[in-house]
């Protein structure tokens, strides 16, 4: 491929990606998540062209910078319950009181399918624990995930935020991978935060081809 050639490649591949973000500007998440895989697919390919100056190089970027439309990834349902109130364990989970400032702790996070393919959904669960100090019936609790892979975070999620009372909490989220995503193994970390008070938890997720 001549440099003619290459320019005209990365010219088509930039004008992809812009017509693709305008797409994710007026869509839907669902929308959002599809078109940022396509971008990052064509501004990987216009990266791999530019440094093999041919196809093969275009088709290994775009395998690599489909993975930047995880950045996009929103959350398609999320639902959060108590599971267990301070009667049913006076130590909660990993906490004991009395406590001066409202505590967190995670129980577990868990993610499943354990394998799932590309445009499959994952089902991300964040079992946590929350104490209050004598005198407070609740606190603000923050929860969020971050999605990582090879040790990179592709994708910080969007956080939820509430009022949570002592005792045992459940948050479920559905995210939905990209139809583009690499095959290998992901990591969601879950997070809980309350004040000064957070905590964070590990869970593992295969994309299979």
């Amino acid at each position: 491929m001549n440099n003619q050639q290459s320019a005209a490649l990365v010219a088509l591949v930039l004008s992809m990606a812009l017509g693709l973000s305008g797409c994710a500007s007026t869509g839907g998440s669902v929308q959002q998540q599809m078109a940022g895989a396509g971008i990052g697919a064509a501004l990987g390919c216009a990266a791999g062209a530019l440094i093999t100056g041919d196809a093969r190089g275009c088709a290994a970027g775009a395998a690599i910078g489909g993975a930047v439309g995880f950045g996009a990834v929103a959350i398609t349902q999320y639902n959060a319950r108590q599971v267990r109130s301070t009667a049913d364990d006076s130590r909660v989970y990993g906490l004991t009181g009395p406590v001066s400032t409202p505590q967190v702790k995670i129980r577990q996070g868990s993610s499943a399918p354990e394998t799932v393919r590309p445009g499959g959904s994952v089902n991300v669960s964040t079992d946590y624990s929350v104490l209050l100090p004598p005198g407070t019936s609740s606190a603000g609790v923050t929860e969020s995930w971050v999605l990582k892979k090879d040790g990179k975070v592709l994708s910080n999620l969007p956080s939820k935020t509430a009022t949570r009372s002592a005792g045992g909490w459940e948050a479920d989220a559905v995210i939905t991978v990209p139809s583009n995503a690499p095959a290998g193994t992901y990591v969601i970390e879950h997070r809980v935060k309350s004040g000064s008070s957070y905590d964070v938890d590990q869970s593992n997720f295969v994309v299979k081809a």
